[in-house]
């Protein structure tokens, strides 16, 4: 590939927060096949049929952006997790979580995920965490976004969860009133209580 192709590509990618459409590399006269050569070479990441990202993006950039695309969302899961290094998962959407029934249209770019909950537990453990860039932004605490990757153990996978588990319980900042406090709220304390008695 040559240089200026490549630098046209990467630019399309920069002009959209990182990520590409197939149809936004065509339609600028460049074949698809290049993003191939790119992937194969390390520098885009495929995300899926027709998505890609750079293989460098800073994954919390468009965190902002998600949220005021989904206004009242709170930053959970994966997304969270990875923010407070509890697990070497790195989702390539943004995780939000939303009030259960609530619709919301979500963009092409940045990839969002939602999680639908209920409302009496939508704000439990609900804080504003301040970003590189001085924003601030509703995310989950440490102690929910580990109950909810117990909830959750099925859709993430048992292994990140007790990755999640592991890595919470050699933390400094740990909290297991309210860790406990939670998972009594989320009715998740007798399953949170087997799996750390087998971890532990």
């Amino acid at each position: 590939m040559i240089d200026e192709t490549r630098r046209r590509i990467i630019h399309i990618f920069m002009e959209h927060s990182g990520y590409a459409k197939t149809q936004d590399i065509r339609s600028k006269g460049i074949h698809h096949k290049y993003l191939q050569q790119l992937v194969q070479e390390g520098s885009i990441i495929k995300l899926k049929h027709g998505l890609y990202s750079l293989a460098e993006i800073d994954n919390y950039a468009d965190l902002h952006e998600a949220l005021l695309t989904v206004p009242d969302g709170i930053i959970c899961m994966g997304t969270a997790l990875s923010f407070y290094e509890l697990t070497t998962w790195n989702p390539p959407e943004t995780h939000i979580a939303i009030q259960r029934g609530r619709k919301v249209v979500l963009p092409e770019y940045p990839p969002i995920r939602l999680y639908h909950i209920s409302a009496n537990i939508l704000t439990l453990g609900r804080t504003e965490v301040k970003m590189e860039t001085g924003e601030k932004i509703a995310m989950y605490d440490r102690e929910r976004v580990v109950c909810d990757a117990v909830r959750f153990r099925y859709k993430i996978g048992i292994d990140i969860m007790k990755e999640v588990l592991k890595e919470y319980m050699i933390c400094k900042h740990r909290n297991l009133n309210t860790l406990y406090s939670y998972a009594r709220k989320l009715r998740i304390e007798t399953v949170l209580n087997q799996y750390l008695d087998v971890l532990l």
